[in-house]
């Protein structure tokens, strides 16, 4: 007799319990869809081929007031500790309303996205004792899952309309059938107005001057954009409604503290003698450089080397605190790396400012002595936590680069730039193809010495170009030009407080 195997029956995976958040998401279903229906057509108005105007802070104050009214509607309470990153978002959409530099409005909204993401997780989750590791998993997942919940309108509308059913039994619901009804009909209407269009020559110039007033393009645009906004904000709130990050950090083994000892401590010799030379040939100037060797060229090299040393430094010092035992002997060799990392920042800031003076000052070189300050700030924050490890670093340092960058976004870097070019020497090229931020000080002949008046500068480069004349006048000529073109026809929407000040001088 043949034995039979017992075949055990595959289980089920079973699927996570819906949160109570998105039980409320699906019940109140017609308040959520209209809702993130009226928002994507408000963010089209404000938005849609307009980067940098008053409508900016408009749109980040309303999607403010769209969130936490969702979130009440959800049932998700309002935390005091949100201000700070309201104020803070708020600060970065004024700023883009007042300026018009490439560099300040990527960077703005670079920063509004990572606030709003840290202030949708802090609002939802009870993210106390998060690090700076547990919100980059959180923001790594909420993005993936983002994707996931794309189609999330379809299954929430579906989901509200059969409970309705249940409820209402024997009535039947006519949305769905409208609605599918509506859908089958578009590519029908679409075939049959190609044919009706080829059939009659009159009916198809009259579609066709139709099309042109609506403007048919910029209408399948905008209409497009709203679409996706749509799909995205629902998204955005089923994924903050299902909760999946888990909110408790989980303490992970860590490797001994020898192996972190043994690196760091060899990179800390390394340290201490570059440390040492800087302080002797950079900072007192008593040693003897190399045969055909400035001081001045020695000086002016090496900045962005140091800069990104800095910040490995400042990277390697985090890592052995995170996956390293606790120890004595490893703390004290962190605290010298630090202390060897904040002479490499002085450094590489000494090395910036030499060769400011030397070749003028750009953007780039403004940012970079922005970034050594901060990294700087960083810093001294890692210093506290190596001692003290209640130290909440992931917060003071979101603060720390907050505040250092709205201070950088509101001093218009184009205007300082032209300001110190112009009164210690300018390169021509680079001024005339700064933003508008920098007029009040390229067109204001009290601040311009290369320009005694605007009329006489247009007079002079009028006619056939004059190479003796350009590094004085022509470049003028054409940064005006560029600033008359971008500060006519400005609308309500697209209105600029930068460009405003830029066209009383082209006027």
């Amino acid at each position: 007799m043949e034995s039979t195997a017992y075949v055990q029956p595959t289980e089920k995976l079973e699927e996570k319990p819906e949160t109570e958040y998105t039980r409320n998401m699906k019940r109140q279903f017609p308040l959520f869809g209209i809702g993130c229906l009226l928002y994507s057509a408000f963010y089209a108005f404000c938005l849609y081929r307009n980067t940098s105007g008053i409508t900016y802070p408009f749109f980040v104050v309303g999607t403010l007031c769209c969130f936490f009214f969702s979130m009440k509607k959800l049932g998700v309470p309002f935390k005091k500790s949100s201000i700070c990153y309201i104020m803070a978002i708020t600060l970065l959409g004024i700023s883009n309303c007042m300026t018009v530099s490439p560099q300040i409005l990527a960077m703005n909204k670079c920063g509004i996205f990572i606030l709003f993401l840290v202030l949708m997780l802090h609002t939802v989750y009870d993210d106390k004792e998060w690090d700076f590791n547990k919100y980059l998993y959180a923001f790594f997942h909420t993005t993936c899952s983002f994707f996931l919940c794309l189609f999330c309108p379809f299954a929430d509308m579906i989901s509200y309309f059969d409970a309705k059913k249940q409820e209402k039994s024997g009535k039947k619901s006519l949305f769905l059938p409208a609605l599918a009804g509506f859908f089958i009909a578009l590519p029908i209407l679409f075939f049959m107005t190609l044919l009706l269009t080829s059939a009659d020559v009159v009916f198809e110039n009259m579609l066709s001057e139709l099309m042109k007033a609506m403007n048919i393009f910029t209408a399948a645009k905008v209409l497009f954009l709203i679409v996706v906004v749509f799909f995205s904000s629902y998204a955005v709130l089923s994924v903050l409604c299902k909760k999946e990050v888990k909110e408790k950090t989980e303490e992970k083994t860590r490797f001994d503290a020898v192996i972190a000892i043994v690196i760091t401590s060899m990179l800390c010799l390394l340290y201490m003698a570059f440390s040492i030379v800087q302080i002797l040939y950079l900072f007192i100037g008593n040693m003897t450089l190399p045969e055909n060797y400035t001081y001045a060229r020695y000086a002016r090299e090496g900045f962005f080397q140091l800069l990104l040393v800095s910040v490995i430094n400042f990277l390697i010092v985090l890592i052995c605190l995170r996956l390293f035992q606790e120890s004595k002997v490893l703390r004290t060799i962190l605290t010298i790396v630090c202390g060897c990392t904040f002479i490499m920042i002085f450094s590489s800031a000494l090395r910036m400012i030499l060769y400011i003076e030397s070749y003028s000052l750009t953007f780039l070189r403004l940012f970079v002595l922005w970034a050594l300050m901060v990294i700087f700030l960083l810093m001294a924050g890692v210093t506290a936590f190596i001692f003290y490890r209640q130290f909440p670093l992931f917060l003071y340092g979101l603060s720390v680069v907050t505040i250092c960058y709205i201070a950088l976004s509101f001093s218009h870097p184009d205007y300082l730039v032209a300001r110190y070019n112009l009164i210690n020497g300018a390169d021509y090229e680079y001024l005339s193809r700064l933003s508008a931020d920098a007029a009040p000080v390229i067109l204001d002949c009290s601040k311009n010495p290369y320009m005694t008046n605007v009329k006489e500068m247009l007079e002079k480069t009028d006619g056939e170009f004059d190479y003796e004349y350009y590094d004085k006048r022509y470049w003028i000529k054409n940064y005006y030009c560029k600033i008359q073109n971008q500060t006519k026809d400005m609308g309500i929407r697209d209105f600029n407080f930068s460009r405003y000040a830029a066209g009383k001088y082209v006027k």
